[in-house]
Formats: C-alpha cells, sequence, structure tokens
C-alpha cells in the first residue's frame, strides 16, 4: 500500500459556556462572589508536582485492544511523559490507577458523569483527568473531473481533559486526519476489511499524537496545583496529597470554599471555585496524603480545595 504524501487534517475545539465561566472564575480565584477574598496563587507550587491521570481511550468502532487501541494509547501515554516535565502522569497498569477508572462513570445522556469522574480524581489527589475516544476511521472516496479517483483514509479522535477542582472540561477536541491511499494494491483481504490499510492508520494515529500531546501539555501546564479535603473533624483535616506531590510538613495551605455543586446540561454538575475561606498547617504527611490543622478561618470541609499560601 501507499500513502501519498499530500495529508488533510482539521481539529474541531469546543469550549461550553458553563467551562468558559468556571474557567474564568479559577482563573481570578475570586469564585464569583460578589465579594471575594482576592488571592493570586502565586507561590502557590511551582515546586509541588501536579498529577494528571490518563485513562484508557474508549474505542467506538471496536477495532480491538491490541490491534489499534493499545498502540495508540501507549504511543499517547509515552509522547507525553517525555514531552511534558511539569506533570506527573497516572497510566492504566499503574498501582496508582483508580480502579474506579477501568469503566468510566457515564450518564444516561449518554455522557461522561464528570461530577463522579472529578471525585475520584480528588480522592486521589489528581489536578485533571485526561479521557478519549477513537471515533472512527473509515475510506472515504473522491471524484474529479481531470484528476480521477481518489481513495482517502480518514481517522478521528477526540480528546477531553477535567478540570477536578470544577468538573469543567479544560479542553475538548476532535482531531480529523487523512492520507490518500493506494487501493489498486491492495490485497483482496485488505480489501474486504473495514481498515485494510494498517499502516496508512499507524502514520495518521503518529500525527494525531503529535498534535494531541501539544495541546495537552499546553493545558495541563497552565495548572495551578489544587488540593482536596478528603476528611475532616473541623480543626483538623485530610488533604489528598502528599510527600509525592511535595507537601511537606510546616506548609501553610490556602482553604477555599469548593463545595457548592451547580446542575448543567444532560445530567452535568459542577463545583463552584469559592473564595478563600479559611489557612490550614501540615502537621503531618505521607507519601499519598497530609495532615493539618486549621490556623485561622472557618472550619475545613470535604470537598473544598486547598492551596500552598
Amino acid at each position: 500500500m501507499h500513502v501519498n504524501a499530500t495529508q488533510v487534517f482539521r481539529t474541531v475545539t469546543r469550549l461550553p459556556l458553563l467551562t468558559a465561566i468556571l474557567c474564568a472564575c479559577l482563573a481570578v480565584n475570586q469564585g464569583c462572589s460578589s465579594t471575594p477574598k482576592i488571592y493570586k496563587p502565586g507561590r502557590s507550587g511551582h515546586h509541588l508536582k501536579k498529577r494528571v491521570c490518563i485513562t484508557r481511550f474508549e474505542d467506538h468502532k471496536r477495532f480491538g485492544d491490541a490491534y489499534l487501541k493499545r498502540p495508540f494509547q501507549e504511543s499517547l501515554t509515552e509522547t507525553l511523559t517525555k514531552k511534558c516535565w511539569k506533570p506527573v502522569f497516572i497510566i492504566p497498569g499503574q498501582p496508582d490507577y483508580p480502579e474506579a477508572y477501568e469503566k468510566l462513570p457515564m450518564l444516561d445522556s449518554g455522557l461522561v458523569d464528570n461530577m463522579a469522574l472529578i471525585e475520584t480524581g480528588r480522592d486521589n489527589g489528581f489536578n485533571a483527568v485526561i479521557t478519549g475516544t477513537i471515533n472512527d476511521i473509515r475510506q472515504r472516496n473522491e471524484t474529479g473531473w481531470i484528476s480521477g479517483e481518489h481513495t482517502y483514509l480518514q481517522v478521528t479522535v477526540t480528546a477531553e481533559i477535567y478540570d477536578t477542582q470544577t468538573g469543567a472540561k479544560l479542553l475538548d477536541k476532535t482531531y480529523l486526519r487523512e492520507v490518500e491511499i493506494d487501493v489498486v494494491e491492495a490485497s483482496e483481504t485488505e480489501k474486504e476489511s473495514g481498515y485494510f490499510d494498517i499502516i496508512a492508520i499507524e502514520n495518521i494515529f503518529e500525527r494525531i499524537v503529535a498534535d494531541m500531546s501539544n495541546d495537552i501539555c499546553k493545558t495541563v501546564s497552565n495548572i495551578h496545583w489544587i488540593g482536596f479535603i478528603v476528611d475532616s473533624n473541623g480543626q483538623n483535616a485530610v488533604i489528598s496529597s502528599g510527600l509525592k506531590t511535595g507537601l511537606k510538613t510546616g506548609d501553610h495551605l490556602y482553604v477555599y470554599r469548593n463545595d457548592q455543586v451547580m446542575a448543567g446540561a444532560f445530567g452535568s454538575q459542577y463545583r463552584i471555585p469559592g473564595p478563600v475561606i479559611g489557612e490550614l498547617k501540615v502537621v503531618a504527611v505521607t507519601e499519598e496524603s497530609a495532615t493539618a490543622v486549621l490556623v485561622s478561618g472557618t472550619g475545613a470541609t470535604p470537598g473544598n480545595a486547598v492551596s500552598l499560601k
């Protein structure tokens, strides 16, 4: 099989209005409140390691895990770990990979249950969760008056990044790539299959991985480190980040109100980022978590977010 050097590609990016509003609130960290406490998370954790989980990409065409899906996933994770040095990526098969992500939570609407997804992420100290879908691989024919008949192989893959503080999407992008192929040289067996030019598919996947990894790196590198309170008695709080993140005894943390939930379309829900409401001091740290005591402000509540002072 021969692949024409001429390649056509398109991308579709979607940033819903609700996501834009939530991200704007998060960026200024003023909580969309009429009287917020203005706070810029400046010192806030440049030395702390952001943890980003990559889930298994869904295969809507059912090409087979070993045949196409797994090589694409492995290529993407390998590229990301080499290209993005700031975040720590948690991938399927690692000890830190949550069992709850073996099958992504879904809403009746057919969308990912973003609240369930980020709750698992918050419990594990993740700052973002990456999901994706291999949407389609198909053959497209085109006839020109002068050039004659041409056959193209077209691949579409979608990547989404969910912010675990809000549940909003930081990235929602579909990558469409196609290359011209020579059907004449294909064997009868190849012609009968739904994806007969595996070499062309692999070449397209390589280009999608390159572009997708650039977008993912840019997105997750711009996220400020945020931790999450997962247990509390009002004066003492447990945070789902520890030594692996870089927290240490004596660190002071701002507490943000982040326990308000807003309903979105099609069953989605979002956490509202709020103002600073207190301050914690870390008194004990393990690999996975930290214990802190309240030194000022109101009680620390499970569901609220923290950032290094």
